[in-house]
């Protein structure tokens, strides 16, 4: 027969204005006349009756307080809180299988917490230590590529000393190339010659970013074209330490170019957290200087990268209003819109779709953030169920307790000192596995993590260990602390089905975020599977490329011609940047007969060397690739599939086009390819013959002789282009880094769902253990009558299935929906069929079986004599 309870608005009532001394004796006596009408006159009746009763109780004769002969003490008294931490690690000590379960559950969480506390805090601190980071803005533009927005940083250099004459709001401009386009220079100094990161930066560039300098003055060391100013690092690989590298001569080189010049300074080396990683930094000036014809173009769009600092108190909006036609105005391009991105955003908020902002690595960010907070959910719903389902244990505790005094809020103290001990302990036992775990977690992520106990870090330790004692002890402490001291020392508990709901509830939310993560988990790589085995539409296996410098740069096609000799090499040619992340992608204004409108189409353009084609791979579905037998090629083009189909030209091949003006010859159809990543749809592209344009040597090495035939290229580079480092790099490296941020994702989550799952399984055990033991006596009659071994199993693990079946059916759906809007990222995407759903559903089963398996087969095959022996 259940249990009944009075109206709890009326006990309530009581609580609230009964004086304490008199409280007990009228609960006490209501609730038994209470259960002796419930047997009379029923439920309804009773209930009735004993709110009534309650109500005539509320009379100043038991309402009125008396002061208390004895000294109140503070619940949070040094005396008391000592009292909480002794009982706390007695019973931790008494129950020391069920302290194991939350200890490891615990722990685990917060290892998990603490590295993704890490990533985030670094991941969000990027580019935000810069002294002027408030006012320090990049300038962007969307462009009109085919029938969609671009969006770029890539703006004309000439917008450097435009904008402050311009836009009163700003207060300085620093302009700088790509700095992807000089990942290599060679530097020479003292009989040594390295290879350095390098970029050309206008005069500002320290007045603008906060990077320190060791040697020099952020005033004068960019002002003169015949200087350079290195990092660190370099200066102790050049010359021994930063304070022997000034005023020494070096030499750096790049392609065909070369200058000596004076080292005026060394700044320290650029923090892993910032999106500037350059080791030599060379006066805009000198750029100017070597490309004098068109250097910096009276254009909008170009391949440098403009910075703005505000003036303090400047209209961002404001700017950014004016800016929007700036193009148009000042440069007569109606397909091009400047705006300004705050410079510390672009991290994080960089990715943009049809000149929307549409997220960007913030994405990861709080995805991960999720995934740390559902886990340590997890745990503290382990300590919660554990508690909770002690509480038969616990009862006459706590009615002891009360009939000597205790208050409520005395026990509410009391357990969530248990849980915030028990999570000051976890917490520290955490922190050590995750000093342990750094090295392996930062090879992972890339990162340079580590436990710096700064005023941030520790504020967010106790944040943590706060909210995990109240996340694991609230619902313990209000559910034991409300038990009535008259029943539970008769051993009763007057409690209805809720909190029994609760616990069941508490463990379907475990466990459909363990079917979330499985599901997502096996999403992701099947993803990542199908980008590896999608055909980019080019050879990215065996594909090596190189800058071409000095004597290579200056005699490029003698040089591509010996290089195809060196035994190994299948074929080789060049491009002007890389076939796939291109620092900079150009694109070019197109016309054609028949088009609508009057404006251009704009199209990506690369310049490429012949040969280019064959070497990657790519094949030509119409015409054919650029070939020296055709004197005319020098004016064709060769268009990709999209192209063709957006221009709507039937037979494309022949027909004359306009390209930024000029007349050109399209003699090819190249089959789509993959220039962006999967991410994105194909655009149009064009490949335009100019070999005097490229700068990347492109060789096809053949399969099973990389390493010997790479060799022999750097002896031949050697004696070719003495005085110049050779640094190469694998195209299908190029491409596995387009998906680096989904391979941590995966790599990360997978990691995660193991420790999800555990800490899930590790709840249900001790659930499964505590239920075996509360049933023990029952198991017992059942095998005297009969039962078989089997049925008494499946009569302990049918709850627990009951509750797994429930949690797939609330994770599947949200997995699905979830999934989806991250595959929604992907203009390519594998297909998702149900046997994901049922493959992760069945291993949730098999699992929850696994766990809870032993304790139901040992309690099964416990002698009925032993569990009955006390009766």
């Amino acid at each position: 027969m259940p249990e009944h309870r009075p109206p709890r608005w009326a006990d309530y009532l009581l609580e609230k204005f009964v004086n304490p001394r008199f409280l007990e004796d009228i609960q006490g006596n209501l609730e038994e006349v209470f259960l002796r009408r419930v047997r009379e006159a029923g439920v309804a009746r009773a209930r009735r009756e004993y709110a009534w009763a309650a109500v005539r109780h509320l009379t100043p004769y038991f309402t009125k307080k008396s002061p208390s002969p004895y000294p109140t003490v503070s619940n949070l008294s040094p005396a008391m809180m000592n009292h909480y931490l002794t009982y706390a690690w007695r019973h931790f000590a008494k129950n020391r299988q069920f302290t194991f379960l939350n200890a490891v559950g615990l722990t685990t969480g917060l290892i998990c917490t603490l590295l993704i506390y890490l990533w985030v805090a670094d991941e969000l601190a990027f580019d935000r230590f810069h002294e002027k980071s408030a006012r320090l803005y990049k300038v962007m533009v969307h462009e009109k590529g085919g029938d969609k927005l671009v969006t770029s940083d890539g703006t004309g250099g000439i917008l450097r000393e435009m904008l402050p004459k311009d836009m009163p709001e700003v207060e300085m401009a620093v302009c700088t190339t790509p700095p992807a386009w000089f990942q290599k220079f060679s530097l020479s100094a003292e009989g040594r010659t390295v290879s350095a990161a390098g970029n050309f930066v206008s005069t500002d560039y320290f007045k603008a970013f906060s990077f320190p300098l060791i040697q020099g003055n952020a005033q004068s060391v960019l002002t003169d074209k015949n200087t350079v100013t290195i990092s660190e690092q370099m200066a102790v690989r050049l010359f021994g330490s930063a304070e022997k590298a000034t005023n020494q001569l070096v030499e750096w080189k790049w392609q065909a170019f070369s200058r000596k010049c004076l080292v005026t300074g060394v700044f320290k080396d650029q923090p892993h957290n910032s999106s500037e990683q350059s080791e030599l930094l060379i006066p805009l000036s000198a750029w100017d200087e070597l490309l004098p014809q068109g250097s910096m173009p009276n254009t909008a769009t170009g391949p440098f990268r403009n910075f703005l600092v505000l003036k303090p108190g400047a209209d961002a909006h404001l700017l950014e209003a004016k800016l929007a036609d700036y193009a148009k105005k000042r440069f007569n391009d109606p397909n091009a819109t400047l705006f300004i991105q705050k410079y510390a955003d672009g991290y994080l908020y960089g990715q943009y779709e049809n000149g929307v902002p549409s997220g960007g690595r913030i994405e990861y960010v709080r995805l991960f953030s999720a995934i740390a907070v559902f886990i340590l959910l997890i745990a503290c719903i382990n300590f919660m169920n554990l508690s909770t389902a002690k509480a038969s244990v616990r009862v006459k505790e706590v009615g002891v307790k009360k009939a000597l005094g205790a208050g409520r809020a005395t026990l509410v103290f009391q357990f969530l000192g248990e849980s915030t001990l028990m999570s000051f302990i976890t917490l520290i036992i955490a922190l050590g596995v995750v000093w342990l775990a750094l090295p392996y977690f930062n090879t992972i992520t890339n990162k340079h993590l580590a436990l710096h106990f700064s005023g941030q870090f520790i504020t967010a330790l106790a944040a943590i260990l706060l909210l995990t004692g109240l996340l694991a002890g609230s619902y313990p402490a209000l559910y034991l602390s409300r038990f009535n001291p008259a029943l539970t020392l008769k051993g009763k508990l007057l409690h209805g089905m809720g909190e029994l709901w609760v616990r069941k509830g508490l463990v379907v939310f475990q466990f459909a975020v363990s079917v979330i993560f499985i599901i997502s988990v096996v999403v992701v790589y099947k993803q990542i599977d199908y980008v590896q085995a999608k055909n980019p539409g080019y050879e990215k296996d065996n594909i090596v490329y190189f800058e071409m410098e000095g004597r290579a740069a200056t005699q490029t096609e003698a040089f591509l011609a010996r290089l195809k000799t060196v035994p190994g090499v299948v074929n080789a040619s060049s491009i002007q940047q890389k076939i796939i992340l291109p620092a900079f992608l150009p694109s070019a204004g197109v016309r054609w007969d028949g088009k609508n409108g009057k404006d251009e189409i704009r199209f990506f353009k690369m310049p490429v060397n012949y040969g280019l084609t064959e070497t990657l791979g790519i094949q030509m579905v119409a015409g054919r690739s650029f070939s020296k037998d055709f004197g005319s090629d020098t004016a064709a083009v060769i268009l990709n599939e999209t192209a063709i189909r957006q221009m709507g030209i039937a037979d494309p091949i022949g027909k004359q086009i306009m390209v930024d003006g000029f007349k050109a010859n399209i003699v090819g159809v190249a089959q789509d390819f993959h220039f962006n990543s999967l991410h994105e749809a194909i655009k149009p592209f064009i490949f335009k013959l100019s070999p005097q344009e490229t700068m990347l040597a492109t060789v096809k090495i053949q399969a099973g002789q990389v390493p010997a035939t790479l060799a022999r290229i750097q002896d031949f580079y050697a004696s070719f282009n003495p005085g110049y480092a050779f640094d190469y790099e694998f195209l299908d490296r190029d491409y596995q880094i387009q998906y680096a941020s989904e391979q941590l994702v995966a790599q990360l989550a997978r990691y995660f769902a193991v420790l999800a799952i555990l800490i899930s399984c590790l709840g249900l055990f001790g659930l499964a253990a505590f239920t075996a033991e509360r049933r023990r006596k029952e198991i017992g009659v059942r095998k005297v009558l009969g039962a078989s071994t089997g049925s008494v199993v499946a009569m302990l693990s049918r709850e627990f299935l009951v509750l797994v079946a429930v949690a797939i059916a609330v994770g599947c759906p949200l997995a699905w929906w979830l999934t989806q809007r991250w595959l929604d990222h992907f203009a390519y995407r594998a297909t998702i069929g149900a046997g994901i759903f049922a493959g992760a559903a069945l291993a949730t089963i098999v699992i929850t079986l696994a766990t809870i398996s032993f304790q139901s087969v040992r309690a099964a095959l416990t002698n009925p004599t032993q569990s009955l022996q006390s009766e």
